[in-house]
This record gives structure tokens, sequence and C-alpha cells, in this order.
């Protein structure tokens, strides 16, 4: 007989698994939620509806599957991440990271303050990694799921889980699901009807319950910044690429104006990540390139074309800005503008370095080939990350199109995320689906609902309910890196392309060493929220 768990229980099995993300032991935590899954009677008797999928992943990571089958075509698909971020942070607390009870005890024995020192006394608050982000999420729809199998409940729909790997690093285990999806979809003839997240919330209000209609999206620009090379001791000759890359960055970061806004919600600022110059070693001479890149958050009614034209001319402005620094310098040692220096800065993306460099050298396209392929191999041999094999290719393009003058050249850098919101599709009863939730939390626990219309985080969301395909192909089209480093299926994710909702338990301060989820909400609330949702359909 199957082992009936209890949506603790398994976020306790769950949570003692360390699974940290981009790493082989996510292909352990993957193999036990498969294993979980095989145990359960139902698939002991249909063998052939569940298994571990290869998408061809970098590192051998695999996805778990199971399908409790239905008399229709109609399926639900309940899908989690189960990786986590690293137990690093957690410091001499780490050998207990995986044990939410002795964390719980031994974190009571320091000096904790405000609500955390407030949960570490509630027996509703649960303490660890993975804890919220998001392994309570994975036990109530696993559990859901076994329950619907083992009672053999709403025979007329389809089931059907998902766990997926790499949603903190680069989403690839919900790209890569995307070929199981259609697999399934064909040999079955599934009929997707939409997809259940539960992610965890930050709950502002204690007394309403988070439901998400979206997930907001993201491009991360990289941006090459080239000088002029010169002496310190003349440097009026030239022009240094560290001074124009930081007035690039304070144009970007923090920038209010670049939020994006809709629905009455603004999306974060966005923030520079990284930046730094290209020498290797000391010399008196400035820096030639320094590169930039940034988190530019994004919302289904702000187009890239649009993001990169406003981001075009704040890098203008930063250009207009170091130029007079140089003119305020020259002046004050020479007393004069007369006889200056002159600079001219251009601003150009990628797509138009390249017509330049088309023109400049008859062999671009060949020579650019090589460029990818020896870039290629870098990154698959763990030599570069894949920004750093994009900033690569954008300075020998630099290069090759023999630009002796100052630039700021913009590309685009690995991960893409599409902003996608349920408002963009016709075919779903939204209203009909926040109603069911809403009643349910009304009547059964006399709380009210809290509608979100993007998560600020990213989520694997963005990758199943994308409704502009073409206009997602053609922002990728902006990527620096090659199709064999970065890729994103667009045209498979249009053929199983779904409605998604994120409702999961609440948790606090996630990815820290203080991160904790809602126990009443694993036990009782989410469990019946999924319900909910489930039969609505």
């Amino acid at each position: 007989m199957s082992k009936e768990w209890t949506p603790k229980e398994l976020l306790y099995d769950l949570v003692s698994i360390q699974s940290d993300s981009f790493t082989e032991k996510e292909i352990e935590m993957s193999r036990h939620v498969f294993d979980l899954i095989a145990e359960q009677d139902y698939w002991k008797e249909h063998p052939d509806l569940c298994g571990l999928y290869d998408g061809g992943d970098v590192i051998g990571r695999l996805i778990p599957w199971a399908l409790r089958r239905g008399t229709t075509d109609r399926t639900i698909v309940l899908s989690g991440h189960t990786d986590c971020v690293e137990i690093d942070s957690y410091g001499t607390l780490k050998q207990f990271a995986l044990s939410p009870d002795r964390l719980k005890e031994e974190m009571k024995k320091l000096d904790y303050e405000g609500d955390v020192l407030t949960d570490l006394q509630s027996e509703d608050w649960c303490f660890g990694r993975g804890t919220a982000d998001m392994k309570a999420g994975d036990a109530c729809i696993m559990c859901a799921l076994f329950e619907y199998a083992e009672k053999n409940l709403r025979e007329d729909l389809n089931i059907l889980f998902v766990a997926v790997h790499d949603e903190e690093h680069q989403a690839e285990g919900i790209k890569q699901s995307v070929g199981l999806l259609n697999q399934l979809k064909d040999k079955y003839g599934l009929d997707y009807r939409f997809l259940l997240n539960p992610e965890p919330m930050l709950r502002n209000d204690p007394s309403k319950y988070v439901y998400v209609d979206g997930s907001i999206g993201k491009m991360l620009p990289g941006i090459v910044v080239k000088g002029t090379q010169s002496h310190v001791g003349d440097i009026m000759t030239g022009l240094n690429s560290a001074l124009l890359a930081a007035n690039v960055a304070r144009h970007i970061d923090i920038n209010a104006d670049m939020c994006c806004e809709e629905f009455g919600q603004s999306t974060p600022p966005p923030v520079v990540l990284y930046m730094k110059d290209s020498k290797n070693e000391y010399n008196v001479s400035v820096p030639n390139y320094t590169e930039i890149y940034a988190h530019m958050p994004l919302t289904k009614n702000k187009s890239m074309p649009e993001m990169i034209l406003r981001l075009k001319k704040l890098c203008e402005q930063a250009a207009e800005d170091t130029l007079a620094q140089y003119n305020k310098a020259y002046e004050k040692i020479n007393g004069t503008l007369d006889g200056k220096t002159r600079h001219d800065i251009r601003v150009m993306t990628f797509a138009e370095l390249e017509e330049l460099c088309r023109v400049n050298e008859p062999d671009y396209e060949a020579k650019k080939k090589e460029i990818f392929r020896e870039e290629t191999q870098a990154v698959n041999s763990g030599a570069k990350l894949i920004q750093s094999a994009g900033f690569s290719i954008m300075e020998r393009v630099i290069e090759m199109a023999k630009y002796k003058d100052p630039l700021i050249v913009i590309g685009l850098l690995p991960p893409y995320v599409p902003p996608v919101n349920n408002h963009y599709l016709k075919d779903f009863d939204r209203e009909g689906m926040i109603k069911t939730v809403a009643d349910l939390l009304r009547d059964r626990f006399h709380t009210g609902i809290e509608i979100v219309p993007y998560t600020m985080g990213m989520s694997d969301n963005s990758y199943i309910s994308c409704t502009e395909v073409d206009e997602d192909i053609e922002a990728m089209k902006n990527m620096v890196t090659p199709e064999e480093l970065y890729n994103i299926p667009f045209e498979d994710i249009a053929r199983v392309a779904m409605p998604s909702i994120i409702c999961g338990p609440s948790g606090k301060d996630f990815h820290t060493a203080t991160e904790r989820v809602y126990l009443p909400d694993v036990e009782i609330r989410t469990p019946a929220v999924i319900e909910a949702i489930i039969n609505s359909i």
C-alpha cells in the first residue's frame, strides 16, 4: 500500500536532500523525487506513466514527471522547481541547514531580532534551506498528485506533475521540460488547460492569500565600452573607458524612469550587476575596454526594442557627460578650450555593429563563425561563463570593425526572460479562476485574496505562458551568444503554451539563512487552494 504523505512530512523529506542549483546535487534530488513517485501504488500499476526525462542537460540533470490519466484530454500541469541556492550563507549553522527542527533550536541560541525572533518562537514557521523556495510548494502539489491518483478523484481530468531543475540559475529545467510536454501531448493527446506553480509568496497583508497572475520578464543588456588608450601622463589625448563606463552605469543603476508599469504595479528599477575593465595586469595606460551588464525587469506592455532604444538614450547622455568632464579638465589645465582633443563617442547596438563590420571586413561571416566556435568551446569546457563569452564576442567584433574612436555597444546576454500575464490570454477564464480561489478563502478560511499582477522575482512561468512568440523570437535576435550556447525553444513552447498561476504558501527571507515557510499554509490552506483550482476545470 502507498505511503500516505502529509505535506509537512514530504517537505521535511525534500529539504533533507541538498540540491544546490547548477550542480550535480540536483541529479540526486531528481532521482529522489522520481523514487517517491514510483513507490506509489498507482505508478507501480502504471510504470509507463512516470519517468525521468532527459532534455540534453549539460551536466546530466533529469526531469521527474508523473501523469495521472483521466478519461478526457483535459490536462492540468502541476510544476515546481527542486533546486535551491547554496547553503554556505548559513555560516556556523551550515550543518543544520537541511534539518528544520534542529536548525530552529540552534538559531534560538543566537541573537536574532524582530520578526525572525518572533517566528523562531512560533510553531507556525519552518526554517531551513528550500523550506520556502520552494520545496514546501513541491510537497503540496506532490501530495495533491498522490491523493488524486490513489483515490481516483476527478476521473475526467489528466493531472501531470513535472519537477524541474535550475530555476535559480538560467531556467534550463523548464525550457528543457517543453520537449517533455510536447512529447506527452502527442503520445496521450493531452490538452493543457493551465499550469499551477506553487512558488512561495511574501505576504504583505497576513489576512490575505496571494494569487499571482503573471511573471515579470528580464533582459540582461551587455554593454561594451571602448575608449582610446593613452598613457596617464598624456591622458587628455585618449579617453578612459572606465570613466565612460562609470557614467553609463550611473545613468542605468536604480533609474526609476526605466521602471516598467502595468496594472497599477511597477517593476524594480534596473541594477548594474557587473562592471569590469579588460586589464589583467598593472600598467599606467588607461583600459581600452570596460564591460557592464545590468538586470533590467520587463512587463508585457514594454517591448524589447523600446527598452533598447531607451537604453541607447541613457548611453548617449553618459557620453555627453564624459565629454563634458574631459572638457572641464582640459580647460582647467590649459586655461582655454582652444585646441582641445576632439572625441567622438558613438552609441550602437550589436546588430548595428555587425552591419559596420560587414562593410569593413569582407570575410566577416566566416570569421564570426570561428569566433562562435571558440567561445562555445570555452563555455562548454568551463573556462568561461556564458556572459564573459558574450563580452569576448562583442570585443572581437569591434576589432574586426576597425572602428578607432570611442564606442558604446549594447548587446543582449543570457538569460532572457519573457514577461507573461494571464490578462493577455483570451481563452482563459481568468476572472472565474480568481473567483474560485477567493470564494474558498472567504468561506473556509475567512480570509481575503490579494491579486498580484506580476511576481517581482523571476519564475518558470515565463517559459510556459508566452503568447507573442514571434515577438520573442525577434527579441532573441539581439542575443550576442550563438544558439549553440543559449537558445529558448519558442516555437516548441507555442505548441504547449498555457495560462499559468502562481499560488503557493507564504514565505520569508528567500535565499538567506533565515529562509522560512508558514506551516499553516503548507498543511492546510495551500492544499485547499490547489484542490479548488484543480476542481475548477
